[in-house]
Protein backbone atom coordinates (compact mmCIF):
# COMPACT_ATOMS: atom_id res chain seq x y z
CA UNK A 1 0.00 0.00 0.00
CA UNK A 2 1.36 3.51 -1.46
CA UNK A 3 1.74 5.95 1.33
CA UNK A 4 -0.40 9.21 0.53
CA UNK A 5 0.63 12.24 1.88
CA UNK A 6 -1.97 14.82 2.97
CA UNK A 7 -0.78 18.56 2.02
CA UNK A 8 -3.72 20.38 4.22
CA UNK A 9 -7.04 20.05 5.98
CA UNK A 10 -9.53 22.60 5.81
CA UNK A 11 -12.92 22.69 7.68
CA UNK A 12 -15.87 24.81 6.87
CA UNK A 13 -17.82 26.43 9.42
CA UNK A 14 -21.22 27.97 8.98
CA UNK A 15 -24.28 29.22 11.14
CA UNK A 16 -26.25 29.07 7.58
CA UNK A 17 -27.46 26.07 5.55
CA UNK A 18 -24.70 26.66 2.87
CA UNK A 19 -21.19 28.06 2.84
CA UNK A 20 -19.19 29.26 5.17
CA UNK A 21 -15.50 30.06 6.44
CA UNK A 22 -12.45 28.06 5.74
CA UNK A 23 -10.41 27.31 9.00
CA UNK A 24 -6.88 25.31 7.88
CA UNK A 25 -6.53 22.74 10.00
CA UNK A 26 -3.00 21.27 9.21
CA UNK A 27 -1.07 22.31 6.82
CA UNK A 28 -0.70 25.54 4.48
CA UNK A 29 -3.64 27.39 3.28
CA UNK A 30 -4.25 27.73 -0.26
CA UNK A 31 -4.20 31.48 -0.32
CA UNK A 32 -1.34 31.22 1.37
CA UNK A 33 0.50 31.43 -2.51
CA UNK A 34 2.68 33.55 -3.48
CA UNK A 35 1.46 35.94 -6.05
CA UNK A 36 2.80 35.45 -9.49
CA UNK A 37 5.27 38.88 -11.11
CA UNK A 38 4.17 39.66 -13.80
CA UNK A 39 6.10 39.42 -17.31
CA UNK A 40 6.22 42.64 -19.11
CA UNK A 41 8.85 44.22 -20.57
CA UNK A 42 9.60 47.42 -18.68
CA UNK A 43 9.96 50.01 -21.62
CA UNK A 44 5.68 48.64 -22.33
CA UNK A 45 4.50 49.80 -18.70
CA UNK A 46 3.80 53.27 -19.71
CA UNK A 47 2.06 52.02 -22.74
CA UNK A 48 -0.22 49.48 -20.81
CA UNK A 49 -0.96 52.35 -18.71
CA UNK A 50 -2.02 54.99 -21.25
CA UNK A 51 -4.23 52.40 -23.04
CA UNK A 52 -5.52 50.99 -19.79
CA UNK A 53 -6.67 53.92 -18.73
CA UNK A 54 -8.63 54.77 -22.16
CA UNK A 55 -9.89 51.35 -21.80
CA UNK A 56 -11.60 52.53 -18.17
CA UNK A 57 -12.48 55.86 -19.45
CA UNK A 58 -14.66 54.18 -23.04
CA UNK A 59 -15.86 51.81 -20.44
CA UNK A 60 -17.22 54.73 -18.18
CA UNK A 61 -18.54 56.86 -21.55
CA UNK A 62 -20.19 53.78 -22.56
CA UNK A 63 -22.40 53.04 -19.24
CA UNK A 64 -22.78 56.82 -19.01
CA UNK A 65 -24.48 57.13 -22.63
CA UNK A 66 -26.57 53.63 -22.11
CA UNK A 67 -28.10 55.48 -18.79
CA UNK A 68 -28.63 58.36 -20.88
CA UNK A 69 -29.92 56.66 -23.91
CA UNK A 70 -32.59 54.48 -21.71
CA UNK A 71 -33.82 57.84 -19.79
CA UNK A 72 -34.42 59.56 -22.82
CA UNK A 73 -36.28 56.56 -24.32
CA UNK A 74 -38.46 56.32 -21.69
CA UNK A 75 -39.28 60.23 -21.27
CA UNK A 76 -40.36 60.66 -25.02
CA UNK A 77 -41.28 58.73 -27.87
CA UNK A 78 -37.83 58.07 -30.33
CA UNK A 79 -36.17 60.31 -27.72
CA UNK A 80 -33.03 58.62 -28.12
CA UNK A 81 -32.51 59.61 -31.99
CA UNK A 82 -33.78 63.29 -30.71
CA UNK A 83 -31.51 63.26 -27.32
CA UNK A 84 -28.58 61.98 -29.22
CA UNK A 85 -26.15 65.07 -29.74
CA UNK A 86 -26.77 65.65 -26.21
CA UNK A 87 -26.13 62.63 -24.69
CA UNK A 88 -23.12 61.60 -27.61
CA UNK A 89 -21.37 65.47 -25.74
CA UNK A 90 -22.32 65.16 -22.55
CA UNK A 91 -21.10 61.72 -22.40
CA UNK A 92 -17.80 62.99 -24.38
CA UNK A 93 -17.31 65.38 -22.15
CA UNK A 94 -17.37 62.82 -18.94
CA UNK A 95 -14.81 60.39 -21.19
CA UNK A 96 -11.96 63.82 -21.13
CA UNK A 97 -13.75 65.76 -24.60
CA UNK A 98 -12.00 63.02 -27.03
CA UNK A 99 -14.51 61.32 -29.12
CA UNK A 100 -14.02 58.01 -31.48
CA UNK A 101 -10.91 57.77 -32.57
CA UNK A 102 -10.43 61.24 -30.96
CA UNK A 103 -12.70 63.12 -33.52
CA UNK A 104 -15.73 64.91 -31.88
CA UNK A 105 -18.67 64.36 -33.73
CA UNK A 106 -21.07 67.29 -32.49
CA UNK A 107 -19.16 70.30 -31.09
Amino acid sequence: MAKEDVKSVTVLQSEEDFGGSPETLYGKSPSGKKKKKKKQARALKPYEKMVFSMAKKYDKASKEYRDRHEKSNKKKKNGWIKDLPKNYSKTISKMGGMGVMGIKLFE
